[in-house]
């Protein structure tokens, strides 16, 4: 598989020359492109205001030499563009992956520490978390004189790094950068993540409405007359024998798939998240999904944060007030399962049977016997004291007004849509154009 390569110059000060850094940046192109032949290589750097030039699948590094010789003097000279760089890279990542599955590599060189707001690297640091398992490795190459060796926001860097099995290496000259650089050109040992199926990964509800955002939905045909499916080469599927499962098809490549024979498919052959595939297609490979219901259950062990309110919608109309209850995982230790001779003994009415967790859950029974209702409970408590509503946890990010040597800021004049990180012009924006997140 291809490995995409994105170089951000978050640089302020004079440590590094001009001229070492483009002759490191072609040797590592050139190195490069003797192990990665498929690979491309990006390059963004900001101008003083703030503006963004952003190169992308390039495989000649003299292109990002002549940029860097046009802007070098046009780039900020007081504060650092760290988040809003990553914000750019994350959503050209998210963008692109959707129509291949590639690895990600951003390699930072950088000389300042930024200082926005925690709201801003909250937000940053959600997109991390959905973006990584493409995968993306972020490495930091932060630049410093003799004398500096602390800096404010060393815990942020190294927590990106580590998040992303990635490296942050410190140097003080050109001669420890090009030996950065050379140890980088290295392939990494890649963890199979989102590949085929893992061995085991885990996502929050809101990165689960990530990756479904970015997938295609299988379209159908407005003819069916002799359509075939792509895995049985057949008109009527085989299988299930079913004369009404018609084939849908994938809308960039045209492929046909029986519902029965794609769904057999898609149980092994996901990204990690059991509705969600690439295109069987290998001309194609863009990312599409089946509805959720068609997916019986988790194949594999995919662990998922469960909140009070998506439980409590699940239930709500159907069962009377109980003590609020969190399953924080699928297979989490149980304290009370109803065994079948306890049912059997109890005459209790069958409220619900629910599943917990969509379909990355397990099915369980909710009965009334008496005045008690029996139900699978968690180790785990729920304080609600700490619950948030959803609609409270979205906020518009914004840079502080000034730091700490009272130099003013300027604000952005964008939001950052957390769903998918595009950034969208002007706050009174109530919808994400290209993911459609309520904002």
């Amino acid at each position: 598989m291809k490995e995409d390569v994105y170089f951000y110059l978050d640089l302020t000060k004079d440590i590094l020359k001009k001229k070492d850094l483009i002759k490191t940046i072609k040797l590592y192109v050139e190195e490069k492109n003797k192990v990665n032949i498929k690979g491309h290589y990006s390059l963004l750097v900001f101008q003083e205001e703030g503006n963004p030039v952003f190169i992308t699948d390039q495989k000649d590094a003299s292109i990002f030499a002549k940029s860097i010789e046009e802007n070098w003097k046009l780039r900020p000279k007081e504060q650092s563009f760290f988040e809003n760089g990553l914000f750019y890279i994350f959503s050209y990542i998210a963008e692109t992956v959707r129509k291949k599955s590639k690895f990600n590599r951003i390699i930072v060189i950088t000389d300042t520490p930024s200082d926005l707001s925690e709201g801003y690297q909250e937000a940053l640091f959600n997109l991390v978390s959905k973006i990584k398992n493409f995968p993306t490795f972020i490495d930091i190459i932060r630049v410093s004189d003799e004398h500096e060796r602390f800096f404010t926001d060393d815990v942020k860097l190294n927590m990106l790094a580590s998040d992303t099995k990635g490296g942050i290496f410190y140097i003080k000259d050109k001669k420890e950068f090009s030996d950065v650089i050379k140890k980088l050109v290295k392939t990494k040992q890649f963890v199979s993540t989102f590949e085929s199926q893992p061995d085991r990964i885990k996502i929050s509800e809101d990165d689960y409405a990530f990756y479904n955002n970015l997938a295609k939905s299988l379209q159908k045909p407005d003819s069916a007359e002799g359509l075939k499916c792509h895995f049985c080469n057949e008109v009527v599927c085989p299988v299930c024998t079913d004369v009404y499962d018609i084939p849908l098809f994938c809308e960039d490549c045209n492929t046909s798939f029986h519902n029965c024979c794609i769904t057999n498919h898609v149980m092994i052959n996901n990204i990690g998240i059991p509705n969600i595939f690439r295109c069987p297609n290998d001309k194609c490979d863009v990312l599409l999904k089946l509805e959720e219901e068609v997916i019986p259950e988790v194949s594999g062990e995919v662990e998922v944060r469960i909140d009070k309110e998506y439980v409590e919608e699940m239930i709500q109309d159907e069962m009377p007030e109980i003590e609020p209850v969190v399953l924080t995982t699928p297979e989490a230790k149980l304290e009370h399962i109803p065994t079948s001779e306890e049912e059997d003994r109890s005459e209790g009415e069958v409220l619900k049977t629910i599943r917990i967790g969509g379909f990355f859950g397990k099915t369980y029974t909710v009965k009334r016997v008496g005045d008690k209702i029996i139900y699978a409970k968690t180790t785990a408590t729920f304080k609600p004291s700490a619950a948030k509503k959803k609609g409270d946890t979205r906020e518009t990010l914004k840079l502080s007004s000034s730091d700490k040597a009272g130099r003013s800021k300027k604000r952005p004049s964008f939001v950052i849509c957390e769903q998918c990180g595009t950034q969208i012009s002007g706050e009174s924006k109530l919808k994400c154009p290209n993911c459609g997140y309520k904002l």
